[in-house]
């Protein structure tokens, strides 16, 4: 069981956690997004780098170019961390 600190009251206890402060986890907190969040999650990292969620921005380019952009970011984070390279 993982536990979190509960982000309603930031570890200070309140009514979602039953004044805890924390909240537990039934398992990985990955399998509790679903896909339309995941979905979500990266328009919001298009839209960090430049390419936004409306016409003429990521919901008109193709899903092709969606997935080929992605990994392009995740590719090039990957050798900035391997190389110390922050910016």
């Amino acid at each position: 069981m993982i536990s979190i600190e509960c982000a309603g009251c930031a570890g200070k206890g309140c009514s979602v956690c039953s004044m805890n402060g924390y909240i537990d986890l039934p398992g990985c907190p990955l399998e509790l997004i679903d896909r339309s969040t995941w979905e979500l999650l990266g328009y919001i990292d298009l839209y960090e780098k430049g390419l936004p969620p409306a016409a003429g921005g990521a919901l008109d380019q193709s899903a092709g170019f969606i997935f080929a952009a992605r990994f392009v970011f995740a590719e090039q984070q990957y050798y900035k961390t391997r190389l110390g390279i922050f910016s």
